[in-house]
C-alpha cells in the first residue's frame, strides 16, 4: 500500500497554472495524478494579462471537463468574488506611441476592447494568488501534490518513468507532463533545447511597482484622444521605435486591494544589446526618461521587487511530445510578453491534451501518435505568434505603420474568440461534451483564426507586407496601403467596425451588449459566404441568459458592483479609476 502512494498515472512537473489546471481536470476524472513543485506557494510568476481568446478559452476548458473553478479565471467579477480582489480588470488593449524627447501625441493611440459582461470584461492576474487558489483547487480534486520539491531526473522505460527527487525519494507514472518553465526539467534532461528559429529577438526588464499614476491622469483629454474605454483599466502598451514598456495594474478598479502595478519595458535586442556595466534598475529608467509622457507616469513609482533583467527571452524545443511525455508550451517555447500569447497557448493545448491523456490513462495507451495534434499545432502557434510580434517591432518605426498592421491582428483576434464561442454555443444547446471535438477540426483548430484558409491568408500576406518594407523593398506608405487593401479584399472585417478608415483608431468599437448583437447580426446575415455558417451563427440567446445570471449574482451579492455589472453591460467609459488614491508624495 505504501509503495502504491508512489505510483500514478500521470506526473506533471511544475505547480503553475498550466499544470495546476491540468491536474485538476484530469484528476476530475479519476486520474491518479502526482503533481511536483520546486518550489511552493504563494510565489511570483509571469504572465499577468489575459486576452479574449483566453478567456473564452478557459470557459471551455471548464465546461468540457466539468470543472467550474476554471470559470471562475474567465471574467473578472468572478475572479474578484471567487479567486483574488488583488487581481485588477483588463476592459482595453491601450497602445501609445512616443517618440523620444516629445509628449505623446493626441491621436497616436490605438484600443481594441475586450468583452463586457456577462462574457468579460478579462482581468490582470496577480499570479501568486490565482497560481495558489488554482494549487488548492488541484488538490480538492484529488491530485496528490508535493511543493518544495525538486526534480533532478526523469528515468524513462518501456512502461512509463521515474521521477527522482532532491527530498522525497522517487515516484513512478506512466506518462509525465513538463508544465515547467523555461528551465522545465524534461527539455534539459532529454536535449531538446535548440537555437530559437524565431524572427522576434527581444529582452526585458521588468518589477513591481506601487504608485504608478493612471495614464489618463497624464495623457491628452478623451476629447482630444478619442479612447472610448480608460486607458488605466486596460493592458496598456507604450511603444516607441524598437520596443514597448507594458502597464498592468492591478490596483485599477474601485473594490481592488491591490496597490501594485505590474511594469516592463521589453527591447529589440539587436537595436538595444544588453550592456554589461549597467544594472537593471538603471537602465530601465533611462528608457523611461527618454519619453516625457512616460516618465510622467512613472515620477513617484517605487519597485517593491528587484528588477529583472534577461538576456533574450526567445527559447525553443526540438519537439513537444515523445515517448510518454509531453511539454506545456510555456517549457516548450516563449516568443514575448506582447499580445498576452503565452497564457493563450496554454489553455489551447490544455484543452486537447486533457480527454487524450484520459482517454490513454483508461485504454493504457500512450502511443506518441495520439499526441501528435498538440505538438504539430503549439509549434504552429508559436511559429504565428513569431510572426505578429516580430512585425509588430517593424511596426513600431511609425505610428501609421502600426496602426494598419494593428487591424490585422484584430480581425485574427476576432475570428479565434468566435472560434471558442461557437463550441460554447453548441454545447449550450446540446449539453453533450462532444461539440467541443469542433475545435480540433478546420476552421477552428489553433488560435487567431489560422486555421481559416481566408485568415491565414489575410495574415500571410500582410506579413509578407511588412517584411518587404523592413528589408528595404518597400516604402512606409506602399506597405500601409497593401495592409488596407488586403483588409478589404478579405471581406473579413465586420461592416459595423472602422477597420478599413485609418482614422477610426478604436476600429472594432466597443463590446458591450448591443454591439455583441451586432456583429454577430452582421455575421449571421449580412457577412460573405467565406463567414456566413461557419461564425457568428449564434449566441445571442446564450448571452442575453448569462447577462441576467451575472446581474443577480452581483445583486445577491449586494454592494456597488450590481450599478456597475450593469452599466458595464452598456457603457464602455467610466471614471472608477478617480476613486483610486493619488500616489502619495
Amino acid at each position: 500500500m505504501q509503495e502504491d502512494r508512489r505510483v500514478f498515472d500521470v506526473a506533471i512537473v511544475g505547480g503553475g497554472i498550466g499544470g495546476t489546471m491540468l491536474g485538476a481536470v484530469l484528476a476530475r476524472h479519476g486520474v491518479r495524478v502526482l503533481l511536483l513543485e520546486g518550489s511552493g506557494h504563494p510565489r511570483f510568476a509571469i504572465g499577468e494579462s489575459t486576452v479574449p481568446e483566453t478567456t473564452f478559452g478557459l470557459r471551455v476548458l471548464a465546461r468540457r471537463y466539468d470543472v467550474p473553478e476554471i470559470e471562475h479565471l474567465a471574467t473578472h467579477g468572478a475572479l474578484r468574488r471567487q479567486v483574488s480582489s488583488n487581481c485588477g480588470v483588463k476592459r482595453n488593449f491601450s497602445f501609445v506611441y512616443h517618440r523620444e524627447g516629445e509628449p505623446t501625441r493626441p491621436d497616436e493611440c490605438t484600443q481594441y476592447p475586450t468583452w463586457g459582461p456577462p462574457l468579460g470584461p478579462d482581468s490582470h492576474y496577480f499570479r501568486q494568488d490565482v497560481d495558489a487558489h488554482m494549487f488548492h483547487v488541484a488538490v480538492s480534486y484529488g491530485v496528490t501534490a508535493h511543493t518544495h520539491t525538486v526534480v533532478d531526473d526523469v528515468k524513462f522505460e518501456e512502461d512509463g518513468a521515474t521521477l527522482v527527487t532532491r527530498d522525497r525519494g522517487s515516484f513512478r507514472a506512466s506518462y509525465v507532463v513538463d508544465a515547467g518553465g523555461m528551465r522545465a526539467v524534461l527539455p534539459e534532461r532529454l536535449g531538446l533545447r535548440q537555437e530559437p528559429p524565431y524572427r522576434t529577438r527581444s529582452r526585458t526588464i521588468f518589477t513591481h511597482m506601487v504608485d504608478v499614476r493612471p495614464f489618463d491622469r497624464v495623457a491628452p483629454p478623451r476629447a482630444e484622444h478619442g479612447m472610448p474605454s480608460p486607458f488605466s483599466q486596460g493592458t496598456l502598451h507604450h511603444m516607441f521605435k524598437g520596443g514597448w514598456f507594458w502597464v498592468i495594474p492591478f490596483d485599477n478598479h474601485s473594490t481592488s486591494t491591490s496597490e501594485l502595478c505590474s511594469v516592463g519595458v521589453n527591447l529589440d535586442l539587436d537595436r538595444y544589446p544588453r550592456p554589461d556595466d549597467v544594472p537593471a534598475e538603471e537602465e530601465f529608467w533611462q528608457h523611461v526618461r527618454r519619453f516625457p509622457s512616460v516618465a510622467r507616469q512613472f515620477e513617484r513609482a517605487r519597485a517593491v521587487r528587484p528588477y529583472v533583467s534577461t538576456d533574450r527571452t526567445q527559447f525553443a524545443s526540438q519537439k513537444v511530445v515523445g515517448d510518454r511525455w509531453c511539454l506545456l508550451p510555456h517549457a516548450s517555447d516563449f516568443i514575448d510578453p506582447l499580445f498576452s500569447s503565452g497564457l493563450a497557448v496554454t489553455v489551447m493545448a490544455l484543452n486537447a491534451l486533457g480527454h487524450r491523456l484520459i482517454e490513454a490513462v483508461r485504454q493504457n495507451d500512450f502511443d506518441t501518435g495520439r499526441f501528435a495534434y498538440l505538438d504539430h499545432w503549439t509549434k504552429r502557434m508559436f511559429r504565428f505568434y513569431d510572426d505578429l510580434v516580430s512585425c509588430s517591432y517593424v511596426s513600431f518605426d511609425d505610428f501609421e505603420l502600426w496602426n494598419a498592421w494593428n487591424r490585422v491582428w484584430t480581425i485574427t483576434t476576432l475570428y479565434g474568440t468566435n472560434a471558442q464561442n461557437q463550441a460554447a454555443v453548441a454545447f449550450e444547446k446540446t449539453g453533450d461534451p462532444a461539440g467541443f471535438d469542433a475545435l480540433e477540426l478546420p476552421p477552428y483548430r489553433g488560435l487567431q483564426g489560422v486555421d481559416n484558409p481566408w485568415v491565414e491568408r489575410l495574415f500571410d500576406q500582410a506579413r509578407d507586407a511588412v517584411l518587404a518594407y523592413h528589408a528595404g523593398e518597400s516604402t512606409k506608405e506602399r506597405t500601409v496601403a497593401r495592409i488596407y487593401e488586403l483588409l478589404r479584399e478579405s471581406e473579413l472585417c465586420p461592416a459595423v467596425w472602422g477597420t478599413l478608415d485609418p482614422q477610426d483608431r478604436c476600429p472594432a468599437g466597443v463590446f458591450t451588449l448591443w454591439p455583441l448583437m451586432k456583429i454577430l447580426l452582421w455575421g449571421k446575415f449580412r457577412s460573405p459566404r467565406h463567414v456566413r455558417g461557419s461564425y457568428f451563427t449564434g449566441g445571442g440567446r446564450m448571452v442575453g441568459k448569462e447577462a441576467i445570471q451575472a446581474y443577480t449574482t452581483e445583486l445577491r451579492a449586494g454592494g456597488s458592483q450590481v450599478h456597475q455589472t450593469a452599466r458595464d453591460m452598456w457603457v464602455n467609459w467610466n471614471r472608477d479609476w478617480t476613486r483610486r488614491p493619488e500616489p502619495r508624495k
